[in-house]
């Protein structure tokens, strides 16, 4: 087993530190979980000034919440029931408003991952993937918020059934049965789409039509 090398503090560490005064602590949460809570933030409003708005906001509220972390969950649990909660007062408030066709922006992982392979793609590819990445954007957006929630933090967030069920406060099997029903509608939402790309596949591009032909 190759030799470790010293360990970056943890979470828990980190927040120890910032409520005894080292404000660089905090800075360093702040680096470790902004994208990700950016990227929360957008699947979960679909608009990606919302999403910057609220990294702000929740890391403002940080400040005044993490006096009152006890360390009975992990930092990072902790952190995203605190994002959670602010994308629903920010929808309840009507602060959000929804616009599917704005690009996620640089910070945002690509949805898809396994989309993504090491040789060089095309324009007309990456065109190609975009367009996932939007059309199931906007089919994210349309499901309910107990089942939107699911999805992002498994699915695309990548945490286990366990870490999900934490997070949300909700048993095990209310995980998996609400993945499995968000998954079905993403299914039927995206089920044209996919007949339609894969159609336009086969049909493969317009060919010219043929010249010098004689009578």
């Amino acid at each position: 087993m190759p030799r470790q090398t010293a360990s970056k503090p943890t979470d828990e560490q980190l927040v120890a530190a910032y409520l005894e005064g080292d404000q660089k602590a905090f800075e360093e949460l702040v680096e470790r979980y902004k994208n990700r809570i950016y990227n929360l933030a957008y699947r979960m409003l679909g608009n990606a000034e919302d999403a910057y708005d609220l990294v702000q906001e929740v890391f403002l509220l940080l400040v005044r919440k993490l006096p009152s972390f006890r360390g009975e969950s992990r930092f990072s649990t902790w952190l995203y029931r605190v994002a959670l909660n602010a994308c629903y007062d920010r929808a309840r408030k009507g602060r959000n408003h929804l616009s599917l066709q704005e690009s996620p922006g640089e910070d945002l992982p690509e949805l898809g991952e396994t989309l993504a392979d090491d040789r060089a793609v095309s324009p007309e590819e990456n065109m190609e993937r975009a367009e996932i990445r939007s059309r199931v954007q906007e089919a994210i957006s349309k499901l309910p918020p107990k089942f939107r929630q699911v999805v992002v933090l498994h699915d695309i967030q990548g945490y286990d059934y366990r870490e999900v069920a934490e997070i949300l406060g909700i048993s095990l099997g209310t995980v998996k049965s609400r993945l499995n029903r968000a998954r079905n509608r993403l299914a039927r939402e995206l089920s044209g789409y996919w007949a339609e790309s894969a159609g336009t596949r086969e049909l493969g591009p317009e060919k010219p039509a043929s010249q010098g032909a004689g009578p």
